[in-house]
């Protein structure tokens, strides 16, 4: 600060030099990058949280659908009553994102395959919003490697499992992505099979918590008998929230499939606000007056 010509400092602040014993740096408890536990437990222990289970296969469009949400918050869009308040994860939106932002002869260029070895715990994206009556919502995005799932259909218990354990454990609500290039293709079988089995996994202990099915990559014509399929298999045993969204980072006339996308998380915030209960009025002496109304 003394380094800056236009700094002013009062006659009696004495100058401070590098040896001053009084010099300190105070970090601050977050980086902009995506959060680790550490981070989460800062965040959760100030405000109250959302924490949404990104899930499904590699490949199967869950990091574009997080960049093509932010996208969309940064162009203004809103989220139901909800627009855009700010993020502890700045830097980790951004760097999904940029690859959405710039493209090459108006190509879309898509966020790299989130890596494997990203640890036990998966990389978690802030987001808070705001709605009209000034409350805010704090939502917490999982960013994980599609090869965690894959492994827990296999082996819930096995090691390469955690990280999806503990999404399935903590989360409070859940997008389950089925890839509809896969589903269009020679890859039929095998998509298909795995959609059902990551499903089967959510829906074990799911109770009330929404599940969302969400169609990546919809602007690939797919097969609706096999659409209809998959959703009658996930809806074989009852859900108490269940809803499909066909969406995708390339738009389509009506602009539809990107806004399902905003669709996709007003669904999970409306679902997850009636389950909370009503506040009740408790009976006062004087209503006007806080202090004379305690009993």
């Amino acid at each position: 600060m003394t380094e800056c010509k236009y700094y002013n400092k009062r006659k009696d602040e004495p100058v401070k030099t590098d040896e001053s014993p009084d010099d300190f740096f105070v970090r601050i408890p977050w980086t902009g990058n995506a959060m680790g536990l550490q981070d989460l437990n800062f965040l959760s222990s100030t405000s109250p949280i959302v924490l949404i289970g990104v899930t499904g296969v590699a490949s199967a469009g869950k990091t574009t659908f997080l960049a093509t949400l932010y996208c969309l918050l940064r162009h203004g869009y809103p989220i139901g009553d909800y627009q855009f308040a700010g993020s502890k994860t700045l830097i980790g939106w951004e760097s999904i994102a940029w690859f959405l932002s710039w493209s090459q002869h108006n190509d879309i260029q898509f966020p790299p395959h989130t890596s494997s070895n990203a640890g036990r715990v998966p990389g978690l994206l802030h987001l808070s919003l705001k709605d009209s009556k000034g409350e805010k919502r704090e939502l917490v995005f999982t960013d994980a490697p599609g090869e965690w799932f894959a492994a827990w259909i296999t082996n819930r218990q096995g090691e390469k499992s955690t990280g999806a354990e503990w999404i399935h454990s903590h989360a409070d609500a859940f997008l389950l992505f089925a890839d509809c290039e896969e589903l269009s293709g020679s890859g039929l079988g095998k998509a298909r099979q795995q959609i059902k089995q990551v499903g089967d996994r959510i829906k074990h202990n799911l109770d009330k918590r929404p599940l969302g099915l969400i169609w990546s990559k919809s602007d690939i014509p797919t097969e609706r008998s096999i659409k209809e399929q998959i959703s009658a298999h996930l809806q074989n045993s009852p859900i108490a929230n269940y809803k499909d969204f066909e969406v995708s980072a390339r738009n389509d006339e009506q602009n539809k499939f990107q806004l399902q996308i905003l669709e996709s998380i007003k669904w999970i915030l409306h679902a997850l606000n009636v389950q909370v209960n009503a506040v009740p009025e408790t009976e006062r002496y004087a209503p006007s007056d806080l202090f004379l109304s305690k009993r």
